[in-house]
């Protein structure tokens, strides 16, 4: 069992951005982001982390991936706990898969049906994972789309990723319409210029968990790649209007440390301005 943090640990953060392709007259929307669980427990039930996201009252709960541990055996014990009781609120919950995910879903030789039996369990109780998948929404007087990216794994390589741009986005997903407004759940922050370039107007990351070691001034020191003071770490990111926010997020894996850099639910409210 993964152990329990006090709710000391647990840093809310909250950002506001503004959108052109939402009207003024449309309520904001208010977007609870989760990142990088890792199968962590916090508190009896989740009760801490449930109180927390409760507190928040989101429209929308997004998992930007890594929300299990993945190994020859998973850890999804406290992540299916936590989805069980996310999906008794009102509020849809959609993920995408990390990189842990996304071994198990590809690397079946090693892993099995693991991968298969825990999306089962995701769409029992609610949850929608889009893999490579786009969900349309309506909100106010325009439309939402929400893109599930699964970054192939050789992305993730600490040697050797091959060039990435924003022709990858459009092999999958198309053109991005520029009458509505995209949200991307892309677990690796590494190539948010690519996404932006693509037409991603709010981009959800994680993958780095903030860098471990926070320095002053200097941000995230080291990335799961063994690459130093990564340029998107942790926090709200802008390229010619268009954002991304990387979450630090809610647990670890291999080696459980972090200095300065406590764990990190995130609140994001969308406003138009049109």
């Amino acid at each position: 069992m993964r152990g329990c943090t006090g709710s000391d640990h647990l840093k809310i953060s909250r950002y506001e951005i503004n959108t052109d392709k939402m009207t003024k007259d449309s309520p904001p929307l208010r977007i609870t982001m989760l990142a990088d669980l890792h199968d962590r427990l916090w508190g009896e039930g989740q009760s801490e982390l449930l109180d927390a996201i409760d507190r928040l009252e989101g429209d929308l709960v997004l998992c930007a991936g890594d929300m299990l541990l993945g190994g020859k055996i998973a850890e999804t014990e406290h992540t299916l706990l936590l989805f069980r009781e996310l999906t008794k609120r009102k509020a849809p919950v959609i993920c995408a898969n990390g990189n842990h995910e996304s071994r198990m879903h590809l690397w079946t030789d090693i892993y099995g049906e693991q991968y298969e039996q825990y999306t089962d369990k995701l769409q029992d109780l609610g949850v929608r994972l889009l893999v490579d998948e786009t969900r349309e929404l309506s909100w106010g007087e325009g439309w939402i789309q929400i893109h599930g990216y699964e970054l192939p794994l050789e992305y993730y390589r600490k040697i050797g990723q091959p060039r990435y741009g924003p022709e990858e986005l459009t092999r999958v997903f198309g053109p991005a319409r520029e009458d509505v407004f995209h949200i991307l759940l892309a677990h690796n922050p590494v190539l948010f210029d690519a996404y932006a370039a693509w037409g991603a107007d709010l981009t959800l990351s994680g993958h780095l968990h903030g860098g471990i070691v926070r320095l002053p001034r200097l941000g995230g020191l080291i990335t799961p790649q063994a690459r130093l003071f990564p340029k998107y770490s942790r926090g709200l990111y802008s390229i010619n209007g268009k954002y991304m926010v990387v979450s630090a997020g809610l647990g670890e894996h291999t080696v459980p440390v972090r200095i300065n850099n406590p764990h990190q639910l995130i609140s994001i409210t969308v406003r138009g301005m049109a």
